[in-house]
């Protein structure tokens, strides 16, 4: 039958001994001050843009938004869906959308390709979106404006 062995018990002092002879610096103490300054692991939110995104702009083209950053936006007051790979900012068209606005919200913050293309937009529909562009999801979250991607011959340049 085999044993098994356990480690001896230690016991550790509450604090650490600090040597006050020497003039070295003690780094687990620094660090440990410095930790009570600034937490490490707190995240930041910051909005990645200096200034509002303007919907239609030539420079919302070369905007690279991120899907993370997309599903932030998907509230009645603020509502982006992702579109083809592109990111469109459809709050101001809630009210106008032909299918009421409640299919829109479902979408709000999320990727609407699926749906945008089985309701049967037609082309004219997918050439109006160019208003609300706000930017285009970064190649590695793409689905169809990438390299072995998803080919449809009908998808707006």
């Amino acid at each position: 039958m085999a044993t098994v062995q356990t480690p001896p018990e230690r016991s550790l002092s509450a604090t650490l001994p600090v040597s006050q002879e020497t003039n070295d610096l003690d780094l687990v103490a620094l660090t440990m001050a410095a930790l009570r300054l600034v937490n490490p692991w707190s995240v930041e939110t910051k909005n990645t843009w200096s200034k509002r995104i303007e919907p239609g702009t030539p420079e919302a083209k070369d905007r690279v938004i991120t899907l993370a950053e997309v599903s932030l936006h998907d509230t009645r007051d603020d509502c982006w869906a992702v579109i083809y790979d592109r990111v469109y900012d459809i709050t101001t068209f809630l009210d106008e959308h032909p299918g009421g606005d409640e299919i829109m919200l479902e979408y709000a913050g999320r990727d609407a390709s699926t749906a945008f293309r089985s309701s049967g937009h037609s082309s004219m529909a997918a050439k109006a979106l160019d208003r609300f562009l706000v930017g285009e999801l970064p190649m590695h979250e793409r689905m169809y404006r990438r390299p072995g991607g998803i080919r449809l011959s009908d998808i707006p340049e």
